[in-house]
């Protein structure tokens, strides 16, 4: 990295370095979504686009109902390309894989033959009951 990409002192704004990750498109969105508290440092919500990030801070980040748990390992005020981006944290869990698994085994789950006759049984009376 460059001197411009990376500052010097190993700190940045919580906004802008969320920028320059790629996670938000606009800084102007990472930090409407710091305000509404989509943002955690290590285990603290801060509603501030200014709070000062460190290498080695742990980053709770939710995106579009998913939850990411970030190490922080690299700090950059400029935005870089997406491959750069991956260098500058590590992954540690992501809470969508659960949710998916759960809503994937809910979308599997089909009556069995006697709970589908009672049921169209049950909407066929509801049915007479509403001609008449």
């Amino acid at each position: 990295m460059t001197a411009n990409e990376k500052a010097p002192t190993g700190q940045c704004r919580l906004d802008v370095w969320l920028w320059a990750a790629r996670f938000y498109k606009t800084r102007n969105l990472a930090a409407l979504n710091i305000k509404k508290g989509l943002v955690s440092i290590s285990g603290k919500t801060t509603t501030k686009p200014a709070s000062i990030l460190n290498i080695g801070s742990h980053l709770v980040v939710d995106l579009n109902s998913v939850r990411i748990t970030i190490l922080v390992e690299k700090i950059a005020i400029k935005r870089v390309s997406y491959e750069k981006a991956q260098l500058l944290y590590r992954i540690i869990s992501k809470e969508s894989e659960e949710a998916e698994i759960f809503f994937q085994a809910r979308a599997r789950y089909k009556r069995d033959k006697k709970v589908r006759r009672n049921l169209k049984a049950f909407k066929e009376k509801l049915h007479f009951l509403s001609d008449n």
